[in-house]
């Protein structure tokens, strides 16, 4: 498995208590994905995966050409890896918020739906947009709120995984209830 975020936070770190052989891809171990060659050298790598999962939350819709590079990367190499991306529940708000990350955030749905469907009706590799609510590692940003238990993002992906490869989970989007 590779895995596109820093296995010492947020769900990577979660994934590694689960996958601590899977290779973990941030700035930590030298992959600044804000940068092209980065980019490009974790498409390369994706060609060595069957799984591979992309939770950094990356910013200036960086996670998303991300994607697209290693997407690309794949097809062109006729490699068909199952490719599961992280999104956020936050990509359905429709407030007069400026802030874009709800804007990648719906980008990256937008184009983790049109690759899940390659893959049913054409070619290419199976992909997965699950995206959360707020979780419990930003419970103190958001003191209010019921966050989800960030160790569950790792057996919610993980039961991604295991599903028959001769079918397509498109998107999931799981929220904590609030009014419990």
């Amino acid at each position: 498995m590779l895995v596109a975020g820093n296995k010492n936070y947020g769900v990577a770190h979660s994934l590694a208590k689960l996958y601590p052989d899977a290779v973990y891809a941030s700035r930590t171990t030298g992959f600044d994905f804000s940068t092209n060659e980065a980019q490009d050298n974790f498409a390369k790598m994706s060609l060595d995966h069957d799984t591979i999962v992309m939770c950094s939350a990356l910013h200036h819709f960086n996670q998303v050409l991300l994607l697209n590079k290693v997407y690309k990367s794949c097809t062109e190499n006729n490699h068909k890896p199952y490719i599961i991306c992280i999104g956020s529940t936050t990509d359905r708000t429709t407030n007069r918020n400026v802030w874009l990350y709800h804007n990648e955030k719906r980008t990256l749905r937008d184009l983790c739906n049109t690759l899940s469907l390659n893959a049913v009706w054409e070619y290419g590799p199976r992909v997965t947009l699950i995206s959360f609510g707020t979780l419990s590692n930003k419970q103190e940003k958001h003191p209010d709120r019921t966050c989800l238990n960030i160790d569950i993002t790792a057996d919610y992906i993980k039961w991604l995984i295991e599903q028959p490869k001769h079918i397509s989970i498109n998107e999931i989007s799981i929220d904590p209830i609030q009014n419990i």
